[in-house]
C-alpha cells in the first residue's frame, strides 16, 4: 500500500515581515518534512509577493515601537528574509503558491506580477484544496 504524502494548506491574509517571517519557518519545515504545501495569498499576503512591494516591505503587525530592534537582531544573526526561506522551500520541496483572484483584481494585478506564484485561483479551488489538507493554517 502506498502512503500518500501529507497536505499542509495555509490561507495567507498577513503582508507584515513577522507573520511571513513565522509563515516562512513553518514553510520551511513542512516541506522539509516532505510535506505538500500550499499557500493561498490573500488581500496583503497577496500584497507582499508583488515584485514592486517586496524589497521595501518593512512593515510589522504588532509592537510597532519594537521593530527596528527587530530588523536589525534579524540582521545581525544573519537570519534569511522571509521571502529567501520560501524560496529555497519551493526549490527544494513541494510547495505551491496561489493568489486568490479577488485579490489580484484589487491589486490590478496578473500572475506575472507575483514572485514565486504558480497561479491565480478562485476561493472556490481554495476551499477544495483545503479540504483535502491534512493541517490547516491562517496566517
Amino acid at each position: 500500500m502506498v502512503s500518500r504524502q501529507k497536505k499542509m494548506a495555509v490561507a495567507v491574509f498577513s503582508g507584515s515581515i513577522d507573520r511571513l517571517t513565522g509563515l516562512a519557518m513553518l514553510v520551511t519545515g513542512a516541506v522539509t518534512m516532505g510535506f505538500e504545501v500550499e499557500l493561498f495569498l490573500q488581500l496583503w499576503g497577496a500584497y507582499a509577493f508583488k515584485k514592486d512591494v517586496l524589497q521595501r516591505n518593512m512593515n510589522f503587525s504588532e509592537f510597532q515601537d519594537k521593530a527596528p530592534e527587530v530588523a536589525k537582531r534579524l540582521q545581525e544573526l544573519k537570519l534569511p528574509s522571509w521571502f529567501e526561506l520560501i524560496r529555497e522551500a519551493k526549490k527544494s520541496g513541494n510547495l505551491k503558491i496561489y493568489v486568490c483572484s479577488t485579490a489580484a483584481s484589487i491589486w490590478g494585478a496578473k500572475r506575472e506580477d507575483f514572485e514565486l506564484v504558480d497561479d491565480i485561483i478562485g476561493v472556490g479551488e481554495w476551499v477544495e484544496k483545503m479540504s483535502e489538507a491534512d493541517i490547516t493554517l491562517f496566517v
